[in-house]
């Protein structure tokens, strides 16, 4: 019987194999990889991804001997930067799609300087756009940008891949790599760009509980794992063990 493997981005001479998850660090990720790859950042466009990485197809075993991982990230900070990227972000960056769809069926607010109330209402309607989706209510696969990222776990974990979280990444990563990735503290230094999503307005002024709520009942599996992954690394110090 033919060994299972898990798809990865690795890079190509240093044991680093990473599962990415879209709006969990995956641009720090992908110009990270480039870095090691490479020695130098990545130029073009900051729309654009670092194109030719590395995907290998690798056993338990062999994902145990390199340093393999996957991010988790607070389900409400992955939804505010759905938010500020895709809806109401930088032209080029943005889903139109979607700013016509909750133009056409909910409340939304366009304009470079909208109030907070305005804010709120924009993140309701996308919530409920949201919800539509996730409860398989459309057809089609549900887009990587909000997929439950437990799908992605559910992958990760029968191999073994160390769980790290998005705000300790850096520190994290250096942790479980123990000096086998030669150059790794200097490349992570040396990475340009690290968000694609910068906030434009307060995270904390937007949410309200009802908004905190409607994440939670939508994203219940994300936000276990997080609290369990983040509890895990306060307690041990290192990454927890996750059993499905």
């Amino acid at each position: 019987m033919t060994e299972p493997r898990l798809s990865v981005i690795s890079a190509r001479n240093q044991p680093f194999n990473c599962l990415i998850s879209l709006k969990v660090g995956s641009t720090f990720l992908r110009n990270l990889i480039y870095m090691l790859d490479h020695g130098e950042a990545f130029s073009t466009n900051e729309k654009e991804f670092p194109t030719g990485l590395l995907n290998r197809e690798l056993t338990a075993v062999e994902l145990a001997n390199e340093v393999s991982f996957f991010v988790v990230r607070d389900p409400v900070a992955r939804f505010f930067s759905l938010y500020f990227d895709k809806v109401v972000g930088k032209e080029d960056n943005r889903f139109p799609w979607i700013v016509a769809k909750l133009k056409e069926h909910r409340i939304f607010h366009e304009g470079p300087e909208l109030s907070l109330e305005q804010h709120r209402e924009n993140c309701m309607s996308l919530l409920g756009f949201l919800g539509v989706r996730l409860r398989g209510k459309t057809k089609g696969s549900i887009n990587a940008h909000w997929v439950k990222q437990i799908t992605r776990a559910e992958k990760a974990i029968p191999f073994g891949l160390h769980p790290l979280m998005l705000e300790n990444l850096e520190a994290q990563l250096v942790q479980i790599a123990e000096n086998r990735i030669d150059g790794l503290e200097q490349a992570i230094s040396r990475v340009q760009s690290r968000n694609r999503s910068p906030q434009i307005a307060s995270v904390v002024d937007i949410l309200t509980t009802e908004m905190h709520q409607k994440i939670a009942s939508l994203y219940p599996e994300d936000i276990q794992l997080y609290d369990f992954v983040k509890t895990g690394w306060e307690v041990l110090g290192r990454p927890p063990e996750i059993k499905l």
